[in-house]
């Protein structure tokens, strides 16, 4: 089965190599490398000039997200490969990435025939020098993977972007992706979760490098941290609404994408979540009750509860 190897980078001279290695090395050897460059200012272009990738013309930095959703346009339209990777610029793979994404694929998409299916992994979270910080991410960032219900994913992203593979009926169902899309990985997602169907694989497959420049990088859990941060919330008086303004902005835009393939249920929950700000003390948590718009584990409930 080929597979198109949707790989963004920007400045990353440091790893590139050695992340582009990674997926010649697989035991999977079907695939198909589309890089495209964010405006790189160091080697990143001639790394990717000497391996035997297509590089889409690019010739401004657009931001990461950006730059994903065009490789998958791209991809989508100048390819028959039903299936789609995504790749940072600054991990490593193991061997059997692929081959074991891959077979959980197809696994799916047995049970589900036409169905949207998203498939994602756990990593191994590491340090610049590969070495472990701890062996799987879900247990590093408190994360539950089978979590993954519409109303839980609207509220908190579980889906790593450079572990996903996507078939081609789910890139066709989520393109465009949004601006108001907070990453595509969680677009994605919140697209599989309400019309296709979400499995991982409970194995990490990748080790996930944590450096200085990471766009995004791991976040570990933490009960002090997550105490810290109540007191920067209600002693300096932040914005209550601050850390949901990004998720309803990301909810209208699902809203307005596919209100008229919704159920009214759906709809009803939507509007709802996306109004909340101008609700009074109890409503703002009745509707979260209601339709267990909740985050995963009591402290980050009980910090949303609060926040807003």
């Amino acid at each position: 089965m080929r597979i198109d190897l949707l790989l963004s980078s920007y400045n990353g001279e440091k790893y590139l190599q050695q992340q582009i290695d990674s997926f010649f090395n697989q035991s999977h050897k079907d695939l198909n490398v589309i890089a495209r460059d964010d405006g790189s200012s160091d080697n990143s272009k001639k790394i990717l000039k000497s391996y035997n990738v297509e590089i889409l013309s690019s010739d401004k930095n657009i931001g990461v997200k950006k730059s994903f959703s065009k490789l998958l346009e791209y991809a989508l339209k100048s390819t028959n490969s039903n299936y789609f990777m995504f790749s940072d610029q600054d991990d490593t793979w193991k061997e059997n990435k692929i081959e074991k994404t891959m077979q959980k694929m197809k696994e799916m998409e047995h049970q589900y025939p036409d169905k949207p299916i998203l498939i994602h992994t756990d990593l191994e979270v590491v340090d610049e020098n590969l070495q472990t910080i701890d062996k799987s991410f879900w247990h590093f960032g408190n994360i539950d993977p089978s979590s993954n219900a519409f109303n839980k994913l609207l509220m908190q992203n579980t889906i790593t972007g450079c572990t996903v593979m996507i078939n081609r009926k789910l890139a066709e169902l989520a393109l465009p992706i949004p601006n108001e899309a907070i990453m595509h990985d969680w677009w994605l997602g919140l697209v599989a979760s309400k019309f296709g169907k979400i499995a991982y694989v409970d194995e990490p497959l990748i080790k996930y490098r944590q450096h200085d420049k990471n766009s995004i990088g791991a976040k570990g859990f933490s009960y002090l941290a997550v105490w810290m941060k109540f007191y920067k919330i209600f002693v300096k008086n932040e914005l209550y609404l601050k850390h949901l303004l990004v998720n309803i902005s990301q909810t209208k835009a699902f809203l307005d994408r596919y209100r008229n393939v919704l159920d009214k249920d759906t709809v009803t929950m939507l509007e709802e979540f996306t109004t909340i700000g101008s609700k009074s003390f109890l409503q703002k948590r009745k509707i979260l009750v209601k339709y267990k718009l909740l985050k995963q584990g009591i402290l980050r409930n009980t910090g949303l509860l609060l926040k807003i």
